[in-house]
């Protein structure tokens, strides 16, 4: 349970800290190359968008609703994310419920974490450094600083896609992945409905669903 407030509270800061606070401004001492540059830069924009969207009142419900959907989208490679997070259980699928499955993950993302954004404040997000994992990944480490309590480890896997574009592909909270959590999480549905997809299928439907609208 703490690890999955952990998780909710790590989503949710890049999303409430002021601009002026967001990040470490880049320099030599937080990235070496233009790749690693970028990949902060990733972070930086992700954050500040954000901010420029869930704090404008002029802004309706439903329009920041549109535009949190879209910073998801733009930002974290999601058809990836949702072919780790099935595993071994995307082969069995078919197409159909493959299509279905990407969808859903999406909304769930979606719904799950920004019902919840509101429910915190005050926490800022630094930016440590950048370090290259291999050809395609690297890996920015950051922090969450808290009004009240230790700060939180916060790490970003950002991987080139085949367009060459830059995108998030996990976020590691205290050493603990989230894409790695919701993988085993839906490994455990589809156990519990006989190996079937389509009892995870119908869980994530009901999860969209019941969200408020």
């Amino acid at each position: 349970m703490l690890v999955k407030k952990l998780m909710i509270l790590a989503v949710a800061a890049p999303f409430l800290v002021t601009a002026p606070l967001l990040v470490t401004p880049v320099s030599s001492a937080y990235a070496e190359t233009a790749r690693e540059t970028s990949a902060i830069g990733l972070v930086e924009k992700l954050g500040t968008e954000a901010v420029n969207l869930l704090s404008n009142a002029d802004v309706s419900a439903d329009d920041k609703r549109v535009g949190f959907t879209k910073l998801i989208k733009t930002n974290f490679n999601m058809p990836l994310i949702g072919r780790f997070v099935l595993g071994k259980h995307w082969k069995k699928a078919s197409k159909e419920q493959q299509a279905e499955f990407q969808s859903l993950f999406q909304q769930y993302i979606i719904v799950t974490y920004q019902k919840r954004i509101g429910d915190y404040a005050g926490e800022n997000l630094k930016i440590v450094k950048a370090t290259p994992l291999n050809k395609k990944e690297v890996l920015v480490n950051s922090q969450i600083l808290r009004p009240k309590g230790p700060p939180i480890k916060l790490d970003w896997r950002v991987r080139n896609t085949k367009k060459g574009e830059q995108k998030i592909i996990d976020m590691i909270v205290e050493n603990v992945s989230m894409a790695l959590t919701h993988r085993e999480e839906f490994s455990s549905v589809v156990s519990r409905n006989g190996g079937e997809v389509e009892g995870l299928l119908e869980k994530l439907r009901s999860h969209v669903s019941d969200a408020p609208k």
